[in-house]
């Protein structure tokens, strides 16, 4: 919670102006907002004049000055900023406690322009709680009844939930399961938004997504981290940001792995294969082949790369 929230740039601008506020109460004195009495009195500014005092009256400004001039501080501009100084640990605490403002929630709408929604524009907005079903593909506002959105993570591909990758002295590990993990580390129990064009022919709504009190963008952090890959098929959009995961090495580019799109096709091409020469009973037993819900289908159990 803390941690994410001293991430965005709202809460960091807040805390460093507040800070400034904090050094310039510290720094400031009276002398500060006194003004020069060489001037005629007439010439102040009414803050500025003081009436005629006994030479053995010394004001703050003149004692800050070492002179016997006759200035006069700007005492409501002194009290407004000791005010805020002191206010600077209440706000902090707050902030520690994670109970600050939603900073992300009053965010503009995000920019398009370099996302896969760049010439289309978004026709559906979808906002609620996720559930991660893997790397590229969650379930928005889930009920009891196992209902909700399914929005797939538009213009990228990640592993399956099933997949196997090797890492960099070549051995196995479950790429799939890392990205989903992955995914759900950058939401957290983040509420997210998720902009679309259209639906995919499974009714998935194909999405950029954001979380709502970051404004990270879900689909390029996926590809930033290297859990997920430029879905090249339908958008080039986040193929900068794999060439820089790839050098760096980071996620599945640690080692070797197939492309998502590569594995789907094998394994499709493997079952067809089983099922040709393989005869199964007419009857089945009814609890054995209950379908499972839709919303857990991954993109290889879907049977098809729908188009985007």
């Amino acid at each position: 919670g803390f941690r994410k929230k001293m991430a965005s740039a709202p809460f960091l601008v807040g805390v460093l102006a507040l800070a400034a506020v904090t050094m310039a109460a510290g720094v400031a004195t009276p002398a500060a907002f006194c003004a020069p009495s060489r001037l005629p009195s007439s010439a102040l500014l009414p803050g500025c004049r003081s009436p005629p005092r006994a030479a053995s009256a010394v004001s703050p400004c003149m004692a800050a000055r070492g002179t016997e001039e006759t200035p006069q501080p700007h005492q409501a501009a002194w009290t407004a900023i000791q005010g805020m100084a002191r206010m600077v640990p209440a706000v902090l605490a707050v902030a520690s406690l994670g109970l600050a403002p939603d900073m992300g929630a009053a965010m503009g709408a995000p920019d398009l322009s370099t996302t896969p929604l760049k010439n289309t524009g978004a026709q559906m907005v979808v906002e609620g709680i996720p559930r991660i079903v893997d790397g590229d593909t969650i379930v928005i506002d889930e009920g009891k009844g196992g209902k909700g959105e399914r929005v797939r993570l538009l213009g990228i591909d990640a592993p399956e939930s099933k997949q196997v990758c090797k890492d960099a002295k070549g051995a196995d590990y479950m790429c799939g399961i890392e990205s989903q993990k992955a995914l759900q580390k950058l939401v957290g129990n983040d509420k997210v938004k998720c902009l679309a064009h259209k639906r995919d022919m499974y009714q998935r709504v194909l999405g950029v997504c954001y979380d709502v009190r970051t404004g990270v963008d879900l689909n390029k952090a996926m590809v930033d981290e290297g859990e997920a890959i430029a879905y090249t098929q339908y958008s080039k959009v986040y193929v900068p940001d794999e060439e820089q995961a790839k050098s760096k090495g980071a996620g599945v580019w640690r080692g070797d792995f197939e492309k998502p799109w590569e594995y789907r096709k094998l394994k499709r091409q493997a079952s067809q294969q089983l099922k040709s020469t393989v005869k199964l009973p007419k009857k089945k037993d009814a609890a054995a082949t209950t379908a499972a819900p839709a919303a857990d289908l991954s993109d290889d159990e879907l049977g098809d790369d729908a188009g985007q």
